[in-house]
């Protein structure tokens, strides 16, 4: 038996098969959507962010130490001439002074030059010897005390057994019948002569001693002649210990002293 479908329903049926016109027909079933499991799907781990590497922190550069400029020539001379090593120089018009500070029968010595206003010493320290008795305060040196007189005084003439060593100031080599009188009463009180007395003085000091006075100079002290104020104030080669009055200094230093000087040069004496 022939079934006529109505044209209606024919077209339903195409339209439930899809756009493919030579796949047969077949009724329309519907298929349920699949239910969800109850159980959930497991989560994935998150994955671990990469532990950041820890980058060293730089060690600190040891700081550079910058050096001290290093002065001039020019300012290390400036700085030395602003030094006074020569401590209690008197007010003089001297440029050159040899400074003398007793101690007893020890004494400091220093050469000392004026340089732009200020006393340097240019030789150090040197060691000598004054008085046995010291340095007398200003005035009250006596002859015989053994004390070396106090004050300032100017340097004179050179003598000694040995020859002028190079200096600037006169210089004569001594004779046995070379005599300093030292005779307060005499009339040739403190000046140089020449025996044999004939009744000029009682008593006088040789010029002639090898050794002491190989070389000497005359430190100008009462150039008045005074009696009894002192006598024979000399500067000469130490004997390692104190004088009858005069300054001494070690042989190789006094030449120094000696051949330093020029004219005008003064003693300090304290």
């Amino acid at each position: 038996m022939t079934v006529r479908l109505a044209p209606l329903a024919l077209a339903g049926l195409v339209l439930l098969t899809g756009c493919r016109e030579t796949q047969e027909p077949r009724a329309l079933v519907t298929t349920p959507s699949p239910t969800p499991s109850a159980t959930p799907s497991p989560t994935p781990s998150p994955t671990p962010s990469p532990t950041p590497r820890r980058t060293p922190s730089p060690t600190p550069k040891p700081r550079a130490v910058r050096p001290s400029p290093t002065p001039s020539p020019a300012a290390r001379r400036t700085v030395v001439a602003a030094v006074p090593t020569c401590p209690r120089v008197p007010a003089v018009s001297a440029t050159q002074v040899l400074l003398v500070v007793g101690s007893g029968s020890s004494a400091v010595i220093r050469a000392c030059e004026r340089r732009k206003g200020v006393w340097v010493s240019v030789m150090g320290r040197m060691y000598g010897h004054v008085g046995l008795n010291g340095v007398a305060p200003p005035g009250a040196k006596r002859e015989g005390d053994r004390r070396t007189p106090s004050g300032t005084f100017s340097l004179g003439r050179g003598f000694g057994v040995l020859g002028d060593p190079g200096t600037w100031f006169s210089w004569q080599r001594t004779t046995t019948a070379d005599v300093w009188v030292d005779d307060s009463s005499s009339s040739l009180y403190n000046t140089w002569q020449r025996k044999p007395a004939n009744g000029r003085w009682d008593s006088a000091e040789d010029l002639y001693v090898p050794g002491n006075y190989d070389y000497v100079q005359v430190i100008d002290y009462n150039t008045a002649r005074v009696p009894g104020k002192g006598s024979a104030i000399f500067l000469h080669v130490d004997h390692q210990s104190g004088t009858y009055g005069c300054v001494t200094l070690p042989r190789s230093q006094l030449l120094r002293v000696m051949r330093w000087e020029r004219s005008g040069a003064l003693v300090v004496i304290r």
